[in-house]
């Protein structure tokens, strides 16, 4: 495991260079546009304007991705129904940014440092999912389909339900079982190496929901996969679910200042997510759910005390030496191990200069009262 932290560290050399090249100059044009929206920000703080938009917006976008949604399918799932996919989260990405900026929630993660090695993540494990975790997913799924039984589940999904209701269905019932696999990953080490990688971002926002290693996804999306091919849901569902899946995620990341009312104890939310993102272990031990709440609430992991807000300060506590660049990410889960020796060392080595200076100052004390 050292010989892996010594390749991480000679690859980031060389790679990190590239990052910050991106973030110095392919990011400038983007990031002295949302500057001029700060003016604006300030001039509507304290206003009905605001409060009206931290009511609305959130509501509105689930309106919408429903809306687009069964738009998308109407004549079937085709080719085009992907590729304005694409599109729509395109624009959703193109009115979230300007929206942060206008009504943050903090401040400090207005700061895009981040952003490039986010991009590398992106579309890496864009690249991952498509050509390597999507077959195996599908054969996967196919396997454990075929083997409990390709008649099981055909009578049981709700057909004669209002196509929003079985959506919002099919969302709470896949959710059950992702729910289970992320608490699993927060209480076992081994598959916290993976997990921790998405935790590693010291500020929240729209785009780094994505923020994942490509090894975590498959195991996770085949976890995912299976309850939608055994209930066999109508296709169209099964894509609208997904849709406002995304949507719910792209805003559970945000640092849009939302006021949210009872779609906390709904939705895995804004707020709710924040306290998931604690460096205390206690506090981040909570809200699991990815798109839904209530089964945070039914298993006791629910978390969201009133009169209080969550800390913008979050992370890995026990590791400010967690690597940063996307070389140092896709390789932390299997240098884990040597982080967390380096970490102990360190704090072993702060003890000992600690001790050292209080024996110091003790002596001189007693030198100088004798």
């Amino acid at each position: 495991m050292k010989y892996l932290r010594q390749l991480e560290l000679f690859l980031t050399r060389f790679f990190r260079p590239v990052e910050m090249a991106a973030h110095r100059y392919l990011l400038a044009p983007i990031r002295f546009l949302l500057k001029q929206i700060d003016p604006l920000a300030a001039k509507i703080e304290g206003t009905l304007f605001k409060k009206i938009l931290q009511l609305t917006i959130y509501p509105l976008f689930l309106v919408l991705t429903f809306v687009i949604g069964f738009k998308l399918v109407e004549n079937g799932i085709t080719f085009k129904t992907f590729t304005d996919t694409i599109i729509v989260f395109l624009v959703f990405g193109a009115v979230f940014a300007p929206l942060e900026r206008l009504i943050p929630w903090s401040k400090r993660w207005q700061d895009d440092t981040e952003l490039p090695s986010d991009w590398f993540l992106f579309f890496g494990g864009k690249v991952w999912g498509d050509y390597i975790n999507k077959p195996l997913r599908i054969a996967a799924t196919a396997w454990v389909v075929q083997e409990i039984s390709p008649e099981f589940g055909k009578q049981i999904w709700p057909i004669q339900l209002h196509p929003v209701l079985q959506v919002l269905l099919l969302l709470s019932v896949s959710d059950f079982f992702r729910y289970w696999y992320h608490r699993w990953m927060h209480t076992n080490e081994l598959m916290w190496r993976w997990h921790a990688v998405h935790h590693s971002s010291e500020r929240l926002y729209w785009f780094n929901g994505t923020r994942s290693h490509p090894l975590e996804g498959l195991v996770s999306s085949i976890i995912w996969a299976i309850p939608f091919a055994l209930i066999k849901a109508p296709v169209e569902i099964v894509f609208v679910t997904n849709l406002l899946g995304r949507t719910i995620g792209r805003f559970q990341h945000t640092n849009m200042d939302l006021i949210l009312g009872p779609f906390d104890y709904i939705f895995s939310s804004p707020k709710n997510h924040r306290y998931h993102h604690s460096k205390s272990h206690v506090i981040g031990h909570t809200n699991y759910g990815g798109d839904v709440i209530f089964w945070d609430i039914l298993f006791g992991t629910f978390y969201l005390p009133k009169g209080e807000e969550p800390s913008d300060d979050i992370g890995i506590e026990e590791m400010p030496n967690y690597p940063k660049s996307f070389f140092g990410l896709m390789m932390a889960p299997f240098t884990y191990g040597t982080l967390k020796k380096e970490m102990e060392e360190l704090n072993q080595s702060k003890k000992l200069t600690t001790l050292e200076n209080q024996t110091e100052n003790h002596n001189a004390y007693r030198s100088t009262n004798s």
